[in-house]
C-alpha cells in the first residue's frame, strides 16, 4: 500500500466484505442485534449513530475521492457520516429506519449482503492494482 487513500480502501473492503458475509450467514442474529438496539429507545439510535459517524468521518477525512472506482469509498463514507449525524440529531428517524431493517425478511439481508461483499472485492481489486 502506497498511501494513505489506498489504505482506507483496503480497509473499507475488508469491513464490506466482513459485513456481507454476516448478513448472508446470520440474517437472524443481525435482526436480533437491530431489536436490542431498538429497544433502548433514543440511546440505541445515538449508539448505532456513534459507530456510523466515525466511520463515515474517518473515510470522508482521508478518502475524498471522486473520479472511478474510489468513488465507491468516499460515497461509503460521507453516506456513513450522514447517517450517523441524522441518528444523532433526530434518534426518532433513526429508530424508524431500524424498525424498517427488521422487517426485512432474511432474503433482503442476504441480497444486502451480496451487494456489500461485491462492493468489497471491487474496491480491493482496484486498491491492490494501485
Amino acid at each position: 500500500m502506497e498511501d494513505l487513500t489506498t489504505a482506507v480502501e483496503v480497509f473499507v473492503s475488508i469491513n464490506l466484505i466482513a459485513l456481507g458475509l454476516s448478513y448472508i450467514l446470520q440474517p437472524e442474529a443481525w435482526k436480533e442485534l437491530l431489536s436490542r438496539i431498538q429497544s433502548r429507545g433514543p440511546s440505541g439510535s445515538f449508539g448505532f449513530a456513534f459507530l456510523a459517524l466515525g466511520l463515515g468521518s474517518f473515510i470522508v477525512a482521508f478518502h475524498n475521492v471522486w473520479g472511478g472506482v474510489a468513488t465507491i469509498v468516499t460515497v461509503y463514507g460521507w453516506g456513513a457520516l450522514v447517517k450517523g449525524a441524522l441518528y444523532l440529531l433526530f434518534p426518532g428517524f433513526g429508530l424508524k429506519r431500524i424498525a424498517m431493517a427488521l422487517s426485512m425478511g432474511a432474503g433482503l439481508w442476504r441480497t444486502a449482503g451480496a451487494l456489500a461483499m461485491v462492493l468489497g472485492v471491487v474496491v480491493l481489486r482496484y486498491a491492490l492494482q494501485a
